[in-house]
C-alpha cells in the first residue's frame, strides 16, 4: 500500500524538477579582439572577433559600440555609435572588420577616445520579451 502511494508522489516530483527534454542551451559571446584596455590606432581598420559555443542555439550575433558603459534595459549598451551584425567563421569565432570611412570625421575609427564594445546573441526561445543574450563588455582606446 504505501509503495502504490510513494511511486506516483516521487514521479510527480521528478517530473516538476527535472529539465525538459526539449530545453535548448544559449550561451553569451566571449570576447577575443579587441582585448581589453587594447590601443588601437585611429584610421586604422582592426577586426572585432567574439567565440559563441557551437551548441548554441541562439541565432544571429550582434556588435554594438558605444562612448559610455553605460547599458540599456534590453543588457546591451546604451547610446550605441556602431551597430552591425558578425559574421560567421569556423570554430565558433564570428567577426567583424570595422570599415574605413576616412572621410567621416564622426565615425569612431577616426576620433580619438575610450570606447566600449559588446556583442550578444539573439534567442527568443524561452519565450521571454528580452530575446538578447548579452556578452561581457569589453574597452579599447582609438590613440
Amino acid at each position: 500500500m504505501r509503495s502504490r502511494i510513494l511511486f506516483p508522489i516521487a514521479a510527480v516530483c521528478l517530473a516538476m524538477f527535472a529539465a525538459p527534454a526539449f530545453a535548448q542551451d544559449v550561451f553569451a559571446p566571449t570576447n577575443v579582439a579587441p582585448t581589453n584596455g587594447k590601443s588601437i590606432t585611429r584610421g586604422v581598420p582592426f577586426t572585432f572577433k567574439v567565440h559563441l559555443d557551437e551548441s548554441s542555439t541562439g541565432s544571429g550575433v550582434f556588435l554594438k559600440v558605444s562612448k559610455s558603459k553605460k547599458v540599456a534595459d534590453d543588457g546591451t549598451l546604451a547610446n550605441d555609435i556602431y551597430f552591425r551584425s558578425m559574421k560567421q567563421g569556423s570554430g565558433g569565432v564570428w567577426t567583424k572588420k570595422v570599415e574605413r570611412y576616412k572621410a567621416l570625421t564622426s565615425h569612431f575609427l577616426n576620433r580619438k577616445g575610450t570606447y566600449y564594445w559588446q556583442a550578444y546573441v539573439i534567442d527568443c526561445s524561452e519565450g521571454t520579451e528580452d530575446c538578447n543574450v548579452e556578452g561581457p563588455i569589453g574597452k579599447f582606446k582609438i590613440k
